[in-house]
This record gives C-alpha cells, structure tokens and sequence, in this order.
C-alpha cells in the first residue's frame, strides 16, 4: 500500500484540497540504494523528488554542495527548465516520493503561490513565499481596509452649541465623540472630554464646545489599511479617526472596533500604557507586548508590521517609563532618544538597550543622574540586556548638553576607527521619544559638518567587516558553535544590508532612518535601482522573518534569543530563500563597496 504524500510541509501546505487530490493519484516512490546516481547534471527531469526516508548528497564540479534529508525536495527549479543542473547521489538508502513533472507544472498555472517555489526571480520568491499569509483572520484583517470595518456615524454640532447638547447627541445615537465647526477647522469632543468636564463641575448648558474641542482632526483615508489605522492611532496615542473618502468626513473608526477580534488584545496595551501610574503596571504592559509577538507571528502577520506596531508599542512604553521617573519639570529640558535598531523601527524581541539622553544647554538638575539610573535598572527589570557596548543614558557619554554631544560626534568623526565609525552608526538612527525632540536636530548626523568621501568611505566601510557565509555554487558556509554548526544571520546578513542602506542614505541626504524607508528614499534619488531595492527590501523582510522564528523557537525552550540559525534545522524552501537572501547580500556589499570605493580604504 502506498505511503499517504504529506502535505503539511511547505510548497504543499498551500494547495488546496481539490489540487491535493488531484496530485495524490499521480504520486508514486522510488527506492535508491546507497551510492546510486538519482541525477547527471544536464540530464532530463521527469518528476520532483521528495525524501520520505534517507539522505541525498547534492554535489557540483565535485564539490558537495549539501545534503538534503525527509521532507526535502528536489529540483524544484529544475522542473521549468526540464534539465538538472547538479549531480544528486544517494548519501544511504533513500525512499522518494516521485510526484510527476506534468502535474507539478499544472499546479504551478492554477496555483500562483505553490508557483512561487518555482520562481527565478528572487524579488518575486521571497514575496509571494517568505511573507505568505497564513490561514488566520489577522492577517486578512489588517489588510483590508478602513472602510470594510464598521464606522460610527460623523455627528456634527456647531462651536456654539453646549456641551449639554453634545451629551444628548452621544446619548441618542450611543456614540463616544461628536465632530464640532468651528472658524478654527473642525474639531472633537469626545465621552472623556465631557466626564473632564463633568470633574470641572460647570455648567454643561451654557458652556460652548468650540474651547473644549480638539483640534486638529487625526483622519486616514478609507481605502488605506486597518493596519495602517491601528499604527497612526498608536503613534498618537489615540483612540479614535475620523476617516474621509476624497477629503471628505464619512464617519469614525474607534480602536475598540478596530482591534476587538485580538486575542491579545494590542490596543490593551496600548491603554495600559497610557494608563499606568506605576512601574508595576508599565511592567504588565511591557509582559503583554511579548505575548502579543508570539501571537502576531503565529497568526502570520508579516514581519515588518509586527515591527512597525512593537516598535510604537515599545516606544510609548519607553516615553512613559521616563515620565514616571523624572522629577516634575525634566521633560521640558530633556530628551529621551532610542537608537540602533529600536530607532530604525526593526527590533522586535527585546535584544539590548540603545538610549541616550539629550540635555538643553545650561540645564542641571541634583536628581538627573539618579533618574537616568533608576530608568536603566527598570528597562533591565522588564527583561531588556544592557547594551555590551554600553549605549545606554545611565552612562555620562550618552547623557549630555546638546552642545557636548556635538562637540563628541565631532571628535568621533573626526578620529573614525572601527569603534567611533559604529558609535556614529548607531547614533544616525536615533529617534526622539519623550521631552524636546527639537533637541535633536543641531545634533542629527547629517547636521554635523566634515561628512566628506573619505569619512562615508571609513563609514561605509564595515560592510565589508564580515564575510556573507554564501560559498561557491550557492554553498551555505556555517561556522561551530557549542558544537554545532550555525550561520550568524545577523553578522553575515542583516548587518551587512542594513548599514549599506545606512550609508548610502546618509551620503544621499536621506533623512529617514528605518531601512525599508531608506531604501525607497535612494530609489527616489536614483541611487538604486528598482529592480535591487525590491530585492533588499524582500531579502531584509525574510532575514527578519527567520531571526523572529529562531528567537521565538529559542524563548520557548527558555533560552535566551541569538542570531545562530542552523541550516540544517531548516525545511528546503526556507535554506533555499536563505540562499537566495544571502546571494542578494552578497550582490548588494558589491555595490556598495564601488559606490564608496572601498577598496581604497585602508
């Protein structure tokens, strides 16, 4: 009796239960003793293996190339072409299944993302493979849009009318805010602006709402995201949006409606965030925002949402932590930075601190120190690692004067070695969190003076510092580590891509610092062209998808997260857009080491 073909594994898990059934009567298995020759390079493909039990040697010029194991496939890529392009031997006794080479092409038409996994393109591979929705309400929520969510009807008043009258109108149609005309622009009054008033104990029958309205309106057109809605309200820790159609208000989306169907509840954190008088509380929110992740990833969110949200989410966290400990008054002549990946928007799991603190000149205060201080410990306490670099505002060379952090990025820039190049890299991607973001500007890197060729070529530099572990052929070069053999995919893929980004924006005047905005800022200028920024922009997306699963995987187990992937531990598809993303790496240092001539540094 033949084995049942196992569909729970990727490209197959995509097809549908009619294309199942239909690729289930074509599957037949093959046997291969040790040492057997499976395929000739050049010779013709008439079916896509997939182990069912033994190992396969992949091999090319005589160079082994990599193993493949149960549940690996090959040559999906062979399949188009009808002709394979490397030897594959059989390393021990190996069961296949021969699924037909008709049939799997047939598929290829009708089902366009099992037709991905056959792609060349690798733009197109990553996008329709390395993101695909799961099967998960949240994902097809978040990207529908505004106007498919129920809306709360635009209730208007004039400035003129009272506040009693806004009570009756919210109470006739059980709404939580009215839209108020005003010579000023339109404005809100919303259910907490009138229990604010109630507190104030005036009369709501003579009282005008013009005054007491805010304005100006926070709106997002209907045809955008919910996704997007759920960001703005986080970034302006609101509750509400007025959404328009051409311009023009056609209702309210409240966050309660927006996000109600989580089963973390994101907007919960949110308020409790918002809402916490304590450090206590701040803790139960940060605690939230773990469970959030998991939730996110699990559901198939894509990865560069649940950075956009935890990165809101994180930095009202931070903002708020700050407020709760600084003495009455500091905020006013302070400001709270995040930098690294946390300013860039691309940190997801909680890896190390990066904050600094900005000062108004002339500003001091006895408790200032104590502050900073008490702020590192309770980020610690919230399970955030000190920075090993010691990037952190409890440290005096990242909390100072405006005027004495200028005068040491200047020192830096002008003395670029290796550590003062990284120190500048971290700061260009700094991001104003709470008190004076004005603070900032006289100090942002692009502000600073000397950003000559040679300085962005020493800059540019650590692209090159480690080497992209793709070999020959394709080879996936691991390194050993506790005595396994592992691939840093951050060292030898994330970093590379990202401070490549980093210094092309900084030389181009791009001011943004998250890098998929970097990115299409350069494309705008010219500097990159489509067709590699839509690779760099997939390749980071799948990069990040992979590092999220690994310290997800590793959380779980209640081990600490890191960079270490093991090729080994990972499903055909996956070491394939692996090979893929560090190829588009690869490519992209080139690039950028003739753009800045690094071969001239020394």
């Amino acid at each position: 009796m033949t084995t049942p073909f196992d569909f729970s594994h990727a490209p197959f898990d995509c097809l549908t239960r009619d294309e199942r059934e239909r690729l289930s009567r074509h599957v037949d298995i093959a046997y291969f003793p040790a040492g057997t020759c499976l395929h000739e390079p050049g010779s013709h493909i008439d079916a896509l293996y997939v182990i069912l039990k033994g190992l396969v040697c992949e091999q090319e010029d005589g160079e082994i190339l990599g193993y493949h194991g149960p549940q690996d496939s090959f040559d999906a890529r062979a399949m188009l072409s009808g002709q394979v392009q490397r030897r594959l031997v059989a390393e021990e006794d190996t069961l296949v299944y021969c699924l037909p080479r008709a049939q799997v092409l047939e598929l290829t038409q009708r089902n366009p993302v099992f037709g991905a996994f056959f792609y060349q393109d690798v733009a197109a591979r990553f996008a329709v493979l390395a993101n695909r929705p799961l099967e998960g309400q949240l994902q097809a929520m978040l990207m529908s849009r505004v106007d498919s969510a129920y809306l709360s009807p635009a209730l208007w008043l004039e400035a003129h009318d009272t506040v009693l009258d806004a009570a009756r109108l919210m109470k006739k149609h059980h709404a939580s805010c009215v839209l108020v005309r005003s010579a000023d622009g339109p404005g809100i009054f919303t259910r907490s602006d009138l229990r604010d008033f109630v507190i104030g104990q005036e009369n709501a029958g003579q009282a005008p709402l013009g005054p007491l309205s805010s304005r100006p309106l926070h709106a997002i057109e209907a045809d955008r995201y919910l996704y997007h809605a759920q960001l703005q309200m986080a970034s302006h820790v609101i509750q509400r949006l007025v959404v328009t159609h051409h311009g023009e208000i056609i209702g309210v989306l409240e966050q309660i409606e927006l996000l109600s169907f989580l089963s973390s509840q994101s907007h919960i954190v949110l308020a409790q965030i918002e809402r916490a008088d304590t450090v206590a509380e701040l803790l139960a929110a940060s605690q939230r925002m773990e469970t959030l992740v998991a939730v996110l990833h699990g559901q198939g969110v894509k990865v560069n949402l649940i950075a956009d949200l935890l990165g809101e989410l994180r930095r009202q966290l931070i903002s708020r932590l700050f407020a709760l400990l600084a003495p009455p008054g500091m905020l006013e002549h302070v400001c709270v930075l995040v930098l690294g990946s946390e300013g860039r928007g691309e940190q997801i799991l909680k890896t190390d601190q990066d904050n600094a603190l900005l000062i108004e000149d002339g500003y001091s205060h006895p408790d200032l120190a104590a502050t900073c201080d008490r702020f590192t410990q309770t980020l610690l306490s919230f399970g955030y690692p000190p920075c090993p670099g010691g990037i952190m505002l409890s440290r005096p060379e990242w909390c100072c004067e405006v005027s004495t952090m200028r005068q040491r990025l200047l020192g830096w820039l002008r003395s670029a070695n290796a550590e003062n190049v990284m120190r500048l890299a971290i700061w260009a991607d700094a991001i104003a969190t709470a008190g004076r973001p004005d603070l900032l500007e006289t100090v942002r890197l692009p502000a600073l003076p000397e950003l000559d060729d040679a300085f962005l070529a020493r800059f540019a530099l650590p692209v090159l510092q480690f080497d992209v572990p793709l070999g020959r052929f394709s080879r996936l070069l691991t390194a050993a580590s506790n005595g396994h053999d592992h691939i840093d995919i951050k060292k030898g893929g994330i970093f590379p891509l990202v401070h490549g980004v980093r210094s092309l924006a900084i030389k181009h005047g791009v001011l943004a610092t998250n890098s998929v905005e970097r990115i299409e800022g350069l494309v705008t200028l010219g500097v990159l062209p489509g067709g590699l920024a839509q690779d760099l922009r997939e390749t980071l997306a799948f990069l990040q998808a992979l590092r999220l699963a690994h310290g997800l995987s590793a959380l779980r187990r209640g081990r600490a997260a890191d960079n270490l992937i093991d090729p080994d531990a990972l499903s055909t598809l996956e070491r394939d857009l692996l090979k893929d993303a560090l190829g588009v790496v690869k490519r992209f240092c080139q690039v950028v080491a003739h753009h800045f001539q690094l071969q001239r540094v020394s």
